[in-house]
C-alpha cells in the first residue's frame, strides 16, 4: 500500500517524545529548552497521552516533595491519526488535540511522529491553492437550480481555471448555496460581467486590482454597448 503522501509530507518523525514514567521536572525542563507547547507520551511504543506546559506548571509548583512521574499527574488519554488515512479525512479531527500536535501512528499502532496542526493548515491551503496567485469568486444560486458542473462549464468558457471550490447554506433557513471559487483569469472584469449576464448573483469578488480606472470605464461603457445591441 502507497503512503499517504500528504500525511507523509507532513509527518515530523524526529519530534521529541516521552515515556509515562519521566519525571515530571526533567520532562518540563526539556520542553523549556526546546521551546515545546506539549510532548507525546509513550507506553510500549505506543501513544497514551499529550502533555502540555498547562499540566507541568501546577506539578512544579506543588507543595509535594516527592519525585513526581508523568503518570502521577493521570493525563488525559489521546489519540491519534492512522499514517494510512488521508488528510481530509483527519482534517475534521485536529480541534480534538490539546495542544499543537497531532500524534500519528502505523496501522498497527505504534508511534510514527507528529503533524504540527500549522503544518496541516498549510498543506490544507496548498492543497486548494489559497496561497497561490489567483482571484475570489463567490456566487449565490438556488439551490434547486444549482448545477456545479453547469456553473464549472461558464467559468471555463470564460478563460477562467478553477483552481478550487466550496460551497456552504446563506444561512441556516435559506434554500440558496454560496460557491465560493478560486479562480485564475487574465481579464475578472469580463469574467464578472460575463457571470451577471448569465443571471448569476456575485456575492463578492476579489477587487479589480490590476485595472487603471480608465480601464475600467472603457470596459464598462463597452459593455453597455454590447447589451444595447
Amino acid at each position: 500500500m502507497l503512503l499517504n503522501e500528504c500525511i507523509e509530507s507532513c509527518l515530523d518523525k524526529n519530534y521529541p517524545f516521552v515515556a509515562g514514567d519521566a519525571d515530571v521536572a526533567e520532562v518540563l525542563a526539556l520542553m523549556q529548552e526546546k521551546r515545546l507547547e506539549c510532548l507525546p507520551v509513550l507506553h510500549e511504543g505506543k501513544i497514551t497521552a499529550i502533555v502540555t506546559l498547562l499540566d507541568l506548571l501546577p506539578a512544579k509548583y506543588s507543595r509535594k516533595t516527592n519525585k513526581r512521574l508523568l503518570s502521577d499527574l493521570k493525563l488525559k488519554p489521546a489519540e491519534s491519526i492512522g499514517r494510512h488515512q488521508h488528510l481530509f479525512d483527519i482534517f475534521s479531527r485536529i480541534r480534538s488535540f490539546p495542544g499543537t500536535i497531532m500524534p500519528v501512528s502505523e496501522e498497527d499502532g505504534k508511534y510514527a511522529g507528529i503533524i504540527e496542526k500549522g503544518t496541516l493548515l498549510d498543506k490544507i491551503a496548498s492543497v486548494f491553492h489559497l496561497t497561490e496567485e489567483g482571484m475570489t469568486l463567490e456566487l449565490d444560486i438556488p439551490a434547486f437550480e444549482l448545477k456545479l458542473s453547469e456553473v464549472i462549464a461558464t467559468l471555463e468558457k470564460n478563460d477562467a481555471t478553477v483552481l478550487s471550490f466550496g460551497m456552504y447554506h446563506a444561512t441556516p433557513k435559506d434554500d440558496s448555496m454560496v460557491i465560493t471559487f478560486k479562480v485564475q483569469t487574465h481579464d475578472l472584469f469580463r469574467l464578472v460581467k460575463n457571470m451577471e449576464k448569465y443571471g448569476y448573483l456575485i456575492r463578492y469578488t476579489s477587487p479589480f486590482f490590476k485595472e487603471s480606472d480608465d480601464e475600467l470605464r472603457d470596459k464598462a461603457l463597452e459593455f453597455i454597448h454590447f447589451m444595447d445591441m
